[in-house]
Parts: structure tokens; sequence; C-alpha cells
């Protein structure tokens, strides 16, 4: 385990964290005791709660998993099925939380808060642990979205040991329950995590700790959260920017502005730079962003930029900072890391739609390699044959890839794309794959090193 992070990193901009694992396991009650015992609640928000049918919990008070299961579907059987946002600030720092749907069926809707999110807060209910085994065997969900929080590169991910309450806040069983949550981080090749005890019905070890978590040596949840350092970009990464839209001024100059959001690191005026595909090259004339006219832009920030040439620039491209020499020349296969989202299965050949940043081309699966056993924590190879190299030829259908399963695959383009291994570029590094028959998303790809 790691030890919390000193305050003296944290950034302006807020921490952005999600909260997962399987149905059930008090994602969403967690969520509402931190903004009830935070004050982030209004009075008119517990009052409508109060009124709320079914707003009772089992111990008599007002049921806070309320506060994010805002469907109506939602309330009514009390899981959460959509992500839900929700945004608190205590003294020392500011949140937007995600709460993720537990059930496998949901795990897209997961996927895509944690994409968005710095941390993950992993839930594990010791209700539905067998302490009479030799191992304490954690639940599938509770690997698949560990698994998908290691993949998605988030920066630290906490263990949330919730309903202590019901086993008596035994600190034996919760060694035992860290130590499963450590063979699996080790079998997932997750560096480091957190675990804390806590209760998020009776509130112990959320905001602070009480008498029956006064032998945990760490802080509670909230004040650890609050600790946690952020690092922006990779240590010698570029600035990206995908192009939404090339425009001209109005006056009689017609200057062509390229505009985007920056990704990855600080772009500013001097900056070299290569469009791809073309691999054209310019230099950063004038940068505008929501400030005005800038010198440096940094990362998240929506901007127009000039160059000092013109250059052919259209929607779908990359703008990549960086003399050439440092820059990746593009690539038309790669071996990646997918999350299967849909309930077609894979079929190794099929054509599909894939999303690189704002660019969009055909791309197929020619091969599979591996694929994650949730049971036994660790990647199996699955031995498909490989896919004809003519995208004409009859696709061969996968049946050991269906919905939420992970697997390793070689993924192929119809066109070089700038791609980086997601370890070093979550912008050039990650793409999407959709059906062209359904328009639905198939997968979340992730380039391997």
């Amino acid at each position: 385990m790691n030890t919390p992070s000193s305050s003296h990193d944290i950034h302006n901009r807020p921490l952005r964290f999600i909260t997962c694992g399987s149905v059930d396991d008090g994602k969403s009650t967690l969520i509402g005791r931190l903004l009830y015992d935070s004050k982030a609640l209004m009075v008119d928000q517990l009052d409508a709660l109060g009124r709320a049918r079914g707003a009772q919990s089992r111990n008599g008070q007002v049921d806070l998993s309320l506060v994010t299961d805002g469907l109506e579907a939602e309330r009514e059987q009390g899981i959460t099925i959509d992500v839900a946002y929700r945004y608190f600030a205590t003294p020392k720092r500011k949140f937007i939380i995600a709460d993720a749907p537990g059930h496998e069926q949901y795990t897209r809707n997961m996927v895509t808060g944690a994409s968005k999110s710095d941390v993950a807060v992993v839930l594990i209910d010791v209700t539905k642990l067998d302490f009479t085994q030799e191992r304490v065997a954690l639940l599938p969900q509770t690997k698949r979205h560990t698994a998908l929080a290691g993949l998605l590169r988030l920066q630290h991910i906490v263990v949330a040991v919730n309903k202590m309450d019901a086993i008596g806040f035994d600190a034996t069983k919760f060694e035992r329950v860290v130590r499963a949550f450590g063979e699996l981080t080790a079998s997932l090749e997750i560096a480091s995590f957190t675990a804390i005890p806590l209760s998020a019905l009776e509130g112990d070890g959320v905001v602070a700790h009480t008498e029956r978590t006064a032998w945990f040596q760490g802080p509670a949840l909230l004040p650890h959260l609050e600790s946690l350092a952020l690092v922006e970009g990779h240590a010698g990464s570029h600035a990206h920017i995908a192009v939404q839209w090339v425009t001209r001024d109005n006056n009689d100059d017609h200057v062509r502005w390229v505009t985007g959001d920056v990704a990855e690191a600080a772009i500013a005026v001097g900056d070299e730079i290569r469009v791809f595909p073309s691999g054209a090259s310019a230099v950063v004339a004038a940068i505008r962003t929501g400030r005005g006219t800038v010198q440096q832009a940094l990362p998240g920030e929506a901007v127009a930029v000039r160059f000092d040439r013109q250059v052919d620039v259209a929607r779908g491209d990359w703008i990549v900072a960086g003399s050439a020499a440092e820059t990746s020349a593009p690539r038309q296969r790669a071996q990646a890391t997918l999350a299967w989202l849909d309930t077609a299965p894979l079929t190794v050949g099929r054509r599909y739609v894939v999303r690189h940043g704002s660019r969009w081309l055909p791309a197929r699966v020619t091969a599979i390699s591996s694929r994650l056993d949730l049971q036994a924590g660790e990647w199996r190879d699955v031995g498909t044959t490989d896919a004809e190299d003519d995208w004409a030829a009859e696709p061969a259908l996968a049946p050991t890839v269906n919905a939420n399963d992970l697997v390793r695959a070689e993924v192929e383009f119809a066109q070089p794309l700038p791609l980086a291994a997601f370890a070093e570029s979550t912008t050039l590094g990650s793409f999407v794959l959709v059906d062209p028959g359904t328009n639905a998303t198939a997968a979340a790809g992730m380039i391997a090193a």
C-alpha cells in the first residue's frame, strides 16, 4: 500500500474521483454520506429526500443513496444505472464525484466515468465475502472495475472496505481483505493502493474516524482524498491537439485558426508542431483561449492556434508539439487492450469504425492474443487465428470475447495514425470502436507499450 501524499502538491482544479465496485456495495450511500457530513447538501434537498418514497434506510435515517440515484428506475429498483455526477467542496479542496453503476450490464457507464477521473474509490462489501476460507475471494465485478481503473491509468486507487459495522470493525478481517486486494493488484500490475475501513451507512471512517475505527492508523476517506497529489501529463510528453475545426478571421487577412483542446502538456508561442497525417511542420505564432490572447495554453484549455505559415489542416487531424525527431511516425497496426462493451461478440476481421481523437476511420481487430480471467485475476491465452490480410475476407467469430470482457488484441487501422502507448499519452493512446451496423460503442481501446 502507498502512504497518503502531502498536500503541498495539490492542484487548484477539482479532484475527479469515481466510486466503483460490485452492485450493492454501498457506492451511492458513500457519496451521500460524504455530501451530508461535509455539509454539501442543502436543506431543501434533505427535505425532498425525506419525502421520497422508500427514503428510510434500515437504521431509520434518510437513505443517503438517493442523493445520486436520480432516475425513477434507480429509486424503484434500488440500483444505480447511469453515471451520476456531483460537485462539492471542502475548505481544502474541490471535488467532482462520479457514481458508477455496479451491475455488469452497465460496465460501459463505469468506463465512461473512469476515463475522466483521477482517482478510483473501489468499494468492497465485507458482508459478501467468505471469511471461513483460507483466502478471501473478491467478487468478479470488483476485479473487473479494478482492472479497468488500472488499464485507464487512474493516478490513485483507494479501497473503501465498507460495512465494517456488520463485522464489528474486525481489524483482522480488514487486513485479510487488504491482502486479497493486494494479490489482485499485483497480478494486474497496479503499483499501489490505499485501503481504508469504513461504514458508509453509519459514517465511521468517511469524513473522520470514530471510536470504532480508532485502531486504524491512516486517515479517514475524505482527509485522504484532500491530501492526494495530482500529476498532469507524463515526463517528457508533448502537447497534442485533436483538431475540431478550422476557422478564419472576419477581417481582410482571413487568417486561419485551428481549434481544439490542449492535452498532455502546455503549448506556447514559438513551439514547433507537426500535423498528422500530412506530416507538415510549422511554428505556433499566436494562441487564443477563453482568457484572451496568451503566450501559453495549459492542458485542458480550449484554444485557437495560428501558425507562422499556411499548412493543410482539417477536422480530424492531430497537432503534435515537439520536433520531428521527438515525434514517432504514424502507424497502421498496433497492439491494444480492449474493454469489450457490446452485447454482440467480437468478430475478428470484421470492419468496425474507430474514433481516434476527432478522426473517424475504418478499423478491424486482426487477432486476439489473451483474455483477462476474472476468477484467477490473470491474463490467459486465447489462441485465435489471425484474420486474412484482405479486408474483404470472411470474418471469423471469436466466441471467447463477449460483453464486458477485457482482451489483448492487434488492431489494424485503414490509415496510419500518430499512436502512442496509453501509459505515455492518454490522448494518442486511446480510441473507441463503433459497430457501423448499430452505431453502438463496441469497445474502448488502449494502445500497448
